[in-house]
Formats: C-alpha cells, sequence, structure tokens
C-alpha cells in the first residue's frame, strides 16, 4: 500500500532534510506549489501544505524530524495519520493553485472542457 511505498522511499533517502510527498493522480499542480512547498521546510517549517479557497491540499512537506514516523508506515493510509497527529504545526501556503485539490482516481474526475 502506499504507506509501505513511503516508507520504503523514505528509506533510500533517510538522509534527507525533508521530503516533498507528491501524489501521481494529481497532474494539475503547479510547479511553483511545489516549490513553494519545499521552500518552507528549507525555511524550518515542521510540516507544510498548499491550500486553496481554504481547503488544504497536496503536495505535502515532511521535514526530517518525522523521519521516524514516516519508517514506521504500513497499510493504504499513507503520511494522512502523521499529518492529522501534528495537524497544529501544519504550515499552510496560501495560494490560487486549484491542482492542489484535484485528485484524479476516476475517469469521472478528469476535467471537462469548456
Amino acid at each position: 500500500g502506499m504507506g509501505c511505498s513511503l516508507a520504503h522511499a523514505i528509506a533510500r533517502r533517510r538522509e534527507a532534510d525533508g521530503w516533498v510527498i507528491a501524489l501521481a493522480d494529481m497532474p494539475s499542480i503547479h510547479p511553483a506549489t511545489i516549490t513553494a512547498v519545499a521552500q518552507a521546510l528549507a525555511a524550518g517549517a515542521p510540516l507544510a501544505a498548499p491550500t486553496f479557497e481554504g481547503r488544504r491540499g497536496h503536495p505535502v512537506g515532511i521535514s526530517a524530524r518525522f523521519v521516524s514516523e514516516l519508517l514506521a508506515l504500513d497499510g493504504d493510509a499513507g503520511a494522512r495519520e502523521l499529518m492529522k497527529t501534528h495537524q497544529q504545526e501544519i504550515v499552510l501556503l496560501d495560494g490560487d493553485d486549484a491542482g492542489v485539490l484535484l485528485d484524479i482516481d476516476r475517469r469521472e474526475d478528469l476535467p471537462r472542457g469548456p
């Protein structure tokens, strides 16, 4: 599951100062949003996430402080529980990127043309 995959990836780059976790089924995120999340981590944020119209989205940034919790992940939940447990530590990055909320899991999720 996603948790196991994430734990494996973190183990391969354990020495990093932090990680930006981006989901492959969210292709509309602007590169500038990913950069902003990485910059928030570099500036000392323990956790970082973009928002659009008041809703938290992806990708998320997780500092090395949480490496043990990330390495312990298993199952399908990914880092969801970590983010929930430490939600008061998330630096929210207000932005205008609607792609942070667009998760394409089914054909019906694809954006429709004008």
